[in-house]
């Protein structure tokens, strides 16, 4: 019985920390923080690897408690919230924060049919879920009683408010670029101008979802985008701005009338496409970076070679 135990609580504790990881990697996803260091399919790979492990870790924890001998844990009660007899608060948050997480790893697979804005709302729930998990933790916790374990979970659980509280965007947005204000796109004349940073875009096609008529993702994965919409789209152009879990689309004002002016290919090697008034882009991959390095080597080579051809014998010596 005191084996059971043990490993339905170091289950449960390592859950409990790696829950709290996946929630800290979210947040930091949300404000795009770290992307300029660690890519973009690596850290949401981190981040959905570090989600399902702390999920099925608690899982297992719920279900170990229907191993242990002599248990006052039913099976109904590790599938309804607050039915336990004996510990209806403790228990029924925990199992009730564990299902909400539970949903919103399910609407990841359904994410695009779900749709941005309510795959959010779902996908929002694991922060309720954490919150209920250390609310389990802290009063039905057999093991709490140090001060130093307790005081740890606390720590955690209130950093974790503080930190989602703090980093939530805010609704009064302001694009980039000379006085331009979300406040509606009869004060603003002149053209718009967007941009979309091809290192950050993860090609989700929330964008596309608000603001189809300035966003396209094809079926070949790549985005486009019209560079310069009109003054009229701003409004959907700010609410691209807004769900895109990268944050990789910005606006600015062009104060200058007439055609968008050609985006020049960006410093990083990058594949890009230029349409009339669409700039389409994909992400280079290793593969295209290598041959663009072999190819300027090819061609120093060459012209140190035709270099020294056309030296006399004199000046060769």
């Amino acid at each position: 019985m005191e084996s059971v135990h043990v490993i339905a609580a170091t289950v449960g504790f390592t859950s409990f920390g790696l829950l709290w990881l996946s929630v800290l990697g979210g947040v930091a996803l949300r404000n795009g923080w770290g992307l300029t260091r660690l890519r973009q399919p690596v850290a949401y790979a981190l981040h959905q690897g570090v989600a399902l492990t702390g999920l099925t870790l608690g899982l297992v924890h719920g279900l170990a408690q229907l191993a242990v001998p002599n248990g006052t844990i039913a099976v109904v009660e590790v599938i309804i919230p607050f039915v336990d007899a004996h510990d209806p608060i403790g228990t029924g948050a925990g199992v009730l924060g564990l299902e909400l997480v539970l949903a919103a790893a399910i609407s990841i697979v359904i994410q695009r049919r779900l749709g941005f804005s309510r795959w959010r709302a779902v996908h929002t729930a694991t922060y309720a879920g954490f919150f209920l998990i250390s609310a389990h933790v802290l009063v039905s916790g057999s093991d709490i009683g140090p001060w130093w374990v307790w005081g740890t979970v606390y720590t955690l659980w209130l950093g974790t408010v503080a930190l989602w509280f703090t980093t939530l965007p805010k609704r009064s947005l302001r694009a980039e670029g000379p006085t331009l204000v979300a406040t509606g796109p009869a004060q603003i004349n002149g053209n718009l101008r967007v941009d979309v940073d091809p290192v950050r875009c993860a090609r989700f096609g929330f964008c596309e979802q608000e603001a189809p008529e300035v966003f396209s993702l094809q079926g070949d994965g790549r985005l486009d985008y019209t560079a310069a919409p009109p003054v009229t789209r701003l409004d959907d152009v700010i609410r691209a701005i807004e769900i895109c879990p990268a944050r990789a689309i910005s606006v600015r004002h062009s104060s200058a009338g007439g055609p968008a002016p050609r985006t020049p290919a960006p410093t990083t090697p990058q594949v890009v496409r230029q349409r009339t008034r669409t700039n389409t882009f994909e992400p280079a991959t290793e593969l295209d970076e290598y041959r663009q390095a072999r190819g300027r080597h090819s061609r120093a080579q060459h012209h140190a070679a035709v270099h020294r051809d056309e030296l006399t014998d004199e000046e060769q010596q």
